[in-house]
């Protein structure tokens, strides 16, 4: 079974949802391959672990994701994998700074998924290639 954009939408949207809303690192996890994956930051050169990156996102609240254009390529069809790119609107809020304490980005995201026998898609590689902040973001922190 092919994989769609809009398959690709849904499954980061429930990721956005359950990394914003405190999903544990097991509960991160559930949505990769491997149970022990990393998120790549390559503007940064680190990979976060899921531990790392439940922590991460704890300091934040009212966080928004809304997804820009993406752009689907077919890797293979068996297993069904594809390569995800495109750009995430991201907005959140620091829980303890002063103003100013809203993030307010453009994140790049480069994901590979692939269709697992259940029918579900999963992270195979996720990488986050860049956060522009916007004018009056205030200062990122990973």
């Amino acid at each position: 079974m092919g994989i769609t954009l809009e398959d690709v939408f849904e499954h980061g949207t429930r990721w956005f949802d359950t990394v914003m809303s405190g999903g544990s690192a097991e509960a991160q996890a559930a949505f990769f391959l491997d149970p022990h994956a990393r998120i790549h930051v390559t503007e940064r050169g680190v990979a976060i672990g899921l531990e790392d990156h439940h922590r991460l996102h704890a300091q934040w609240i009212n966080e928004i994701h809304s997804f820009g254009t993406f752009v689907l390529r077919i890797l293979s069809t068996t297993p069904s994998r594809v390569r995800a790119t495109g750009t995430v609107y991201w907005q959140a809020e620091y829980r303890e700074r002063p103003a100013p304490n809203v993030i307010k980005a453009v994140v790049g995201e480069d994901w590979i998924l692939e269709r697992v026998p259940d029918g579900t898609l999963k992270f195979v590689l996720y990488m986050s290639e860049f956060h522009h902040p916007l004018p009056d973001s205030a200062p990122i922190d990973l």
